[in-house]
């Protein structure tokens, strides 16, 4: 099965709209999980909450994915806060899997000495696209200096 066809699945038993958040996804798994599970719920057998707890994580992993496309047209958050904090969220863990990766060894910033570093740079080109995309959306957000000085960070990782 496509992963499309995975998420439509989950989104109709779920009973989610297209445009969903991951408390959206809690609050609706936290609801469905009295129902499914064989010991509170209706059902003697555990399938449809082990169905239920899979299509969980395809739901949360999609945001991960994209959560960009889902916060943009979040229409209780003026300032963007979601849609920066997804964006730094991004980059900080990029950054941390390339030192975990890496293991504590030296950390060369030339991509032919440092193969971790393209995967690190194709995963940071994300969140550096969010950030900008963050400031293009909502210039005069108080989270606009921050974003400047998270840009200016990354941008020593794509320097040879």
């Amino acid at each position: 099965m496509e992963d499309g066809d995975l998420l439509s699945r989950a989104l109709d038993f779920y009973g989610l709209p297209k445009k969903f958040d991951a408390n959206l996804v809690r609050s609706r798994f936290r609801e469905l999980s009295r129902k499914y599970h064989p010991d509170s719920g209706e059902y003697e057998t555990d399938i449809l909450f082990k169905e239920l707890v899979q299509l969980r994580d395809v739901l949360l992993s999609s945001l991960q994915n994209d959560p960009f496309a889902i916060l943009e047209n979040s229409k209780e958050d003026p300032e963007g806060f979601q849609f920066y904090k997804s964006a730094k969220q991004k980059a900080a863990q990029a950054i941390e899997k390339y030192f975990q990766f890496t293991d504590g060894n030296p950390v060369y910033l030339k991509k032919e000495d440092n193969p971790a570093l393209l995967r690190l740079r194709q995963e940071l080109e994300t969140a550096k696209n969010g950030l900008e995309e963050f400031l293009e959306k909502f210039p005069k957000s108080i989270w606009k200096e921050d974003t400047e000085t998270t840009l200016k960070k990354i941008s020593v990782w794509f320097k040879d």
